[in-house]
């Protein structure tokens, strides 16, 4: 198994979006959005309904890889922001009776899309953290909303924002790539979670403004001189030159109107 570490204690499996906290032996995944193909179905745009069995396969593959007792979601498990569909029901509960079935302890952080998740939860004894969880001298936190880390913390994980850097080759094509941004904020590190689900092809943040970012922890931090690691399943784990730098890159080699 590679190991790409992102902190001390805290590692890349196999260039998954997903960080394994070694000495908690717990996995942390995010955004999930468990039925997004029924959402997208009601829009008219039918796609096959085969995100979850993919997050599954991942899922089953981390934990045999790591050993993880643990698990955590960090926010937006499922997708709707009501009550859950059937997809919803069937996947979400087929996910926690699998994990619990194989002994491995779940916890979910609660996350804007998480709505009335606990009816499904409350079947698996699985707890439920309205804001934020503490492991350590670590706070997870989904992002959407801005939590006061507690004295002590030293590091925020957060998800909500989908990073990906974007770019373009000599053709023209462009490329967005999944990636963990790692910063800092207001003394503290913080890291930012890529989304599991293979649907969500994430926000190029090279390309947006911090203005425009999702997340309150985001928009209050210096993300130009955060660092992202791209994450390509089956290809590798790549450390990209800071968001700055990228974005002055692409404004030197952007060619004129």
């Amino acid at each position: 198994m590679v190991l790409m570490s992102l902190f001390r204690g805290a590692s890349i499996p196999n260039s998954w979006p997903a960080i394994f906290l070694k000495v908690h032996n717990t996995l942390v995944v995010a955004d999930l959005h468990i039925g997004y193909e029924s959402a997208l179905r009601r829009k008219g745009l039918h796609l096959p309904q085969a995100s979850y069995s993919y997050m599954k396969r991942a899922l089953e593959s981390m934990l045999r890889q790591t050993g993880a007792g643990s698990v955590v979601f960090l926010g937006d498990l499922k997708h709707e922001f009501g009550k859950p569909s059937p997809q919803e029901w069937v996947e979400v509960m087929d996910l926690l009776g699998w994990l619990t079935d194989a002994g491995v302890r779940v916890h979910v952080v609660r996350g804007n899309h998480d709505n009335f998740i606990l009816a499904i939860l409350s079947k698996f004894n699985v707890i439920l953290h309205e804001s934020h969880m503490v492991i350590g001298n670590i706070m997870l936190t989904h992002g959407n909303a801005f939590v006061e880390p507690a004295e002590g913390i030293r590091t925020i994980i957060i998800a909500h924002e989908h990073p990906a850097v974007a770019s373009s080759d000599f053709a023209g094509a462009r490329y967005k790539f999944k990636c963990f941004l790692v910063g800092e904020f207001e003394g503290r590190r913080i890291v930012v979670m890529p989304a599991l689900s293979p649907l969500s092809s994430g926000v190029g943040i090279n390309e947006t403004p911090t203005e425009g970012l999702l997340s309150p922890y985001l928009r209050r931090s210096a993300v130009d001189s955060f660092t992202p690691f791209v994450v390509e399943e089956n290809v590798g784990i790549f450390r990209f030159p800071a968001i700055g730098i990228m974005r002055q890159s692409a404004s030197q080699n952007r060619v004129p109107q």
